[in-house]
């Protein structure tokens, strides 16, 4: 019983820091509507494309060694 108790209160207590840090993340400037949340969607998934591509980039700076094309 008692480690049901400790249990409980252990999971009470994440339970109000998650709570705390929300609130207090929600304080420094949080896109607040749909289209700021798709805006930062869309520049995050642009700047992971362009690191994805610069990394290929650096793989192979003169084209892919598989796409058929020789190179004398």
């Amino acid at each position: 019983m008692g480690a049901f108790v400790a249990l409980m209160a252990g999971l009470g207590g994440a339970a109000a820091w998650c709570a705390v840090a929300l609130v207090r993340r929600g304080r420094r400037g949080s896109t607040e509507n749909a289209d700021g949340l798709l805006i930062e969607q869309a520049a995050r998934l642009r700047a992971q494309q362009m690191k994805t591509d610069g990394r290929a980039f650096r793989a192979h700076p003169h084209g892919d060694r598989g796409s058929g094309q020789r190179r004398h």
